[in-house]
């Protein structure tokens, strides 16, 4: 074992005696991971260094090699996944998003016109690229050697992105035609609406999975959401607070103290209040958001005689990811593939499975889909496609 390798300890007799036994008729299933830190950083490294001696270009193939080392080492029920993905097609998909998110960044420096005609091809074909990312994952994504797919339709795929996708545009837009105004600011109000979004995106890609002829089905509330993003604005009051106090405070002794240089101290201060702001926020915001989220969708999705079970801990995922960025930061970005692991190690062994005898006979044969351009345009933009 490499001495990067962290395992997280995993106490799967414990965390299956947490629940109560199934009914007769159902069994539970366990993900499980095969591989390593230290396997997957020689896939790393080699896709960083390929990656960047041409220009990019490799990137799809260390894409396709990255989902490909770990579906084949995750394990549902002791049955493998794998990834049938081939690199060309999204090498195209990331040419033509490359393409159109560097026309809507210069567009408006050509004319208003040529701008606003981007921003509507973008606001247009974007929609329908997400909706071609999932087929494009789901399509080439199997377990027990039978493929999954994606079943949501294109004009559900318009009523799920095309407001998140409005919110990324119009201000760009809006600088355009306004200029830098306090008026070009008003689509950020649009933010107070982002949990519902949110939610629309995610009942969307978790309710439209279909294994062989067995259709998911997601109940995610607009409640539940606003609840957890709520709570995420009170958490993130708690940094801000914490350097607001430790600002005042010295300030306060620089005011009671004239010897000390404050001509060197004060511009240092200032530059890690900042940051130290932008630590506690990912230490403490990001854990609880991504946690609580997945665990809401995981268990309110179902297949016909199927449940998801999803404990994932904010307090363990949080010490996790502080441990992870101190290890990265030390080691000057190496321990990356390590960390990368350790989270996907984390997540498994906190979900389980609970299905009927009778969801082994699903026989249903499911072809490939395409979509990888919406795939290449999903990295660009951010968008989280993972389940």
């Amino acid at each position: 074992m490499s001495p990067f390798d962290t395992p997280v300890p995993v106490a799967a007799d414990a965390f299956v005696s947490a629940f109560p036994p199934a009914a007769p008729e159902q069994r539970i299933l366990a993900f499980g991971f095969s591989g390593s830190g230290g396997e997957y950083f020689r896939i790393w490294i080699v896709n960083l260094l390929l990656s960047v001696a041409t220009l990019g270009i490799y990137s799809a193939w260390a894409k396709v090699r990255r989902l490909q080392y770990f579906d084949r080492n995750t394990t549902l029920g002791g049955a493998g996944f794998d990834f049938h993905g081939e690199p060309k097609p999204i090498l195209r998909g990331r040419i033509l998003a490359v393409v159109l998110l560097a026309a809507y960044q210069y567009a408006f420096g050509f004319s208003l016109v040529f701008g606003m005609v981007v921003a509507g091809l973008l606001l247009a074909g974007l929609p329908f690229m997400m909706r071609g990312a999932l087929r494009f994952r789901l399509g080439h994504t199997s377990w027990r050697g039978l493929r999954f797919q994606f079943t949501g339709s294109v004009p559900l795929a318009y009523v799920s992105y095309l407001a998140p996708i409005a919110v990324f545009l119009l201000p760009g837009v809006m600088v355009a035609l306004l200029g830098q105004t306090r008026w070009s600011l008003l689509p950020f109000a649009l933010y107070i609406a982002w949990p519902a979004m949110f939610c629309w995106m995610k009942r969307y890609q978790f309710g439209h999975v279909a294994y062989g002829d067995q259709p998911s089905s997601a109940d995610l509330s607009l409640g539940e959401f606003f609840e957890i993003y709520v709570r995420g604005l009170w958490m993130a009051a708690i940094p801000i607070v914490l350097v607001a106090a430790a600002a005042w405070a010295s300030f306060s002794l620089f005011k009671s103290n004239p010897w000390l240089p404050a001509r060197i101290i004060v511009p240092i201060f200032t530059a890690l209040v900042p940051l130290a702001l932008v630590l506690l926020l990912y230490l403490l915001l990001g854990p609880y958001q991504q946690v609580r989220v997945l665990n809401l969708c995981l268990r309110n999705t179902r297949f016909p005689g199927v449940r998801f079970v999803s404990m994932l801990s904010v307090r363990r995922f949080a010490w996790l990811h502080l441990k992870n960025l101190v290890f990265t930061l030390l080691t000057l970005g190496l321990y990356r593939p390590f960390a990368v692991v350790n989270v996907h190690k984390y997540r498994l062994a906190h979900m389980l499975l609970e299905v009927d005898e009778g969801f082994e006979r699903v026989l249903a044969d499911v072809k490939p889909a395409g979509g990888a351009v919406g795939d290449g345009a999903a990295d660009f933009l951010g968008v989280d496609l993972s389940w």
